[in-house]
């Protein structure tokens, strides 16, 4: 094998595995290092231009990636490399092209001014003016903005290339303009952003392919960013008002899917009076897609416009919680959690609190899930007084047979009993339903239910947890044939040892599980013994402790041997 690292690279490249031509030419860069700026443009560069019409395109990519790359090793003599990176920029694969022009973007940062005027730009004007390959002229588009701004005297020539490329023929042409022009705009002076893009852009919008007119949205939305009030009535609005409206759905979809980065920049005055009333067409599309993502764009949406005004949007929100698509009541239930916060209290429950109880009741299960994850929201928003309307709903929903909704279910009650603070309301209102944990048969919901009682605890103090709580763990253990949901119950007693003092564990915790370390089941037994050995770490008093010692002494000879193993453990401590 040669020492010299060209000839061991072009060995590599020579390899029949594209995977392994794509890594040699990954470590180009390395041998650019070793063989210096001479041997690149000598060797290195004509080879490479000799791979171009015979290998692959994974390898041409990484080729068109590396060029970039290699302009970082050698800046002061990048400008070698844009005889090659101008070949990779007319493929017809979009990938390496479109590197290509990133690469191009890369060399230009190493370039002077002038270079950019007497290389850069005549290298653009011939792919702007390439009639045979119009992959060309979608380079030269994509090259526009990284290089108008430093274009000097050149920019006017190629403004009037760029109002070429935007009457083309080729779809794709006119694909890759609508998609940039929004973009150009930002590095345009502004008279010629009014003068030449913005008529550029109304014939776009006009398309007769609507893959075209669906990528003017974007593009709306960037020159809004550099227009005033007036110039965005006068030109942009009527823009939107015809993409609202338009026959092809899928232009509409793409307009719903930025409205809000579309209201956030035509700006407040402008949203509150002209853009509301075409989004409410937007949400009362025929299309389903179109309606699904503009739900989804309103939960953005209602933060942006004024609290006054988004009264218009509640008659809206009534109509979609009865929408015929399952996708597009999920997403309202969310606005409905999010609105509460912005509206008055009193409208909410007259207008709302209806809707969401019907979506709690739905017949999807992710619409019950979002639907109850909302009720949490809603009524926090609104004020507890009302809590005891979402109680029957609640309750029906602990039952639900869809395991995940009995999740949201739980989850909601304990972030409502978080959040109340007020004993006499939990137990009055709450606690009945969130005790239904304890029996549930997802082992995922009895889980959350579990991971959440020191927090409870916490909030409404041992009274609760030795008192009622308490009562129902040993109800449980004594009366349901369950074994699941008898070592869940003596999972909920370990977890209330965290919370309460010593001489409560000793006096009120240890007596029930005593009692279970001798039950017929092993795994109640197994269960009971972890219990055990938590509560010694709790309890002082040193004549309880040698009694749960004796206890676990007369365990030894269990015929269990995980019971076994764990006697033996907790015997250790």
């Amino acid at each position: 094998m040669s020492e010299n690292p060209f000839e061991v690279f072009k060995e590599d490249m020579e390899n029949e595995e594209v995977y392994l031509r794509v890594n040699a030419m990954h470590r180009v860069g390395i041998i650019c290092t070793l063989i210096g700026v001479d041997q690149i443009k000598s060797q290195l560069l004509p080879y490479l231009d000799s791979l171009l019409n015979k290998d692959d395109d994974e390898v041409l990519f990484a080729m068109a990636e590396e060029l970039g790359n290699i302009a970082e090793i050698i800046p002061n003599y990048s400008s070698c490399l844009l005889n090659l990176l101008e070949k990779l920029a007319t493929f017809d694969e979009t990938v390496v092209r479109e590197q290509a022009v990133k690469s191009i973007s890369v060399v230009c940062q190493f370039l002077s001014d002038l270079e950019i005027v007497n290389v850069i730009v005549p290298m653009w004007l011939r792919l702007a003016q390439n009639d045979t390959i119009f992959t060309c002229r979608i380079s030269a588009v994509n090259l526009m903005s990284p290089i108008y701004a430093r274009a000097g005297t050149q920019q006017e020539n190629m403004r009037l290339q760029f109002a070429e490329l935007c009457k083309e023929e080729a779809i794709m042409v006119r694909r890759a303009v609508a998609n940039k022009i929004g973009e150009i705009a930002q590095a345009m002076e502004k008279s010629h952003v009014v003068g030449d893009l913005v008529p550029a852009v109304k014939n776009l919008c006009y398309d007769e392919q609507d893959s075209v007119r669906l990528l003017c949205a974007q593009s709306l939305m960037s020159i809004s960013l550099i227009l005033n009030l007036t110039e965005i009535k006068a030109y942009i609005l009527p823009l939107i008002i015809l993409q609202a409206e338009d026959k092809s759905w899928k232009v509409r979809m793409a307009l719903a899917q930025i409205f809000t980065d579309l209201a956030i920049a035509v700006g407040k005055d402008i949203t509150d009076f002209q853009l509301i009333p075409i989004f409410s067409n937007l949400l009362k599309d025929t299309q389903c897609d179109v309606r699904v993502v503009a739900v989804k764009s309103l939960l953005r949406f209602i933060k942006f416009i004024s609290p006054e005004r988004l009264s218009l949007i509640v008659p809206n929100l009534q109509i979609l919680s009865e929408d015929s698509f399952c996708q597009v009541k999920q997403n309202v239930c969310e606005v409905i959690g999010q609105i509460a916060n912005l509206l008055p209290k009193e409208y909410c429950q007259n207008k709302l609190q209806q809707c969401l109880f019907e979506l709690m009741s739905d017949e999807n299960t992710e619409v019950r899930r979002n639907a109850i994850k909302s009720a949490g929201i809603f009524v926090i928003a609104i004020g507890f007084e009302e809590l005891n309307q979402f109680i029957p709903h609640l309750k029906k929903s602990m039952i639900d047979p869809k395991w995940r909704v009995r999740k949201e279910t739980i989850k909601t009650i304990i972030q409502l009993a978080l959040s109340v603070k007020h004993l006499d309301t939990f137990t009055q209102q709450l606690e009945q339903a969130f005790l239904l944990f304890l029996r549930d048969r997802a082992a995922e919901v009895r889980s959350i239910g579990l991971s959440y009682l020191s927090e409870l605890i916490a909030v409404y103090k041992q009274e609760w947890a030795l008192g009622n709580f308490l009562q129902k763990c040993v109800e449980i253990l004594e009366k349901d044939n369950g074994c699941f949901f008898r070592i869940n119950a003596l999972y909920a007693i370990q977890q209330i040892s965290f919370a309460v003092e010593s001489h409560q564990v000793e006096q009120r915790l240890w007596p029930i599980v005593q009692k279970y370390l001798k039950d017929p089941i092993p795994n109640i037994r197994f269960v009971s013994l972890k219990v055990a050995k938590s509560l010694m770490k709790k309890i002082e008093n040193q004549d309880v402790l040698i009694q749960i010692k004796q206890s676990l002494n007369e365990m030894l000879d269990d015929p269990d041997r995980d019971v076994k193993f764990y006697v033996q453990e907790a015997l250790q401590y």
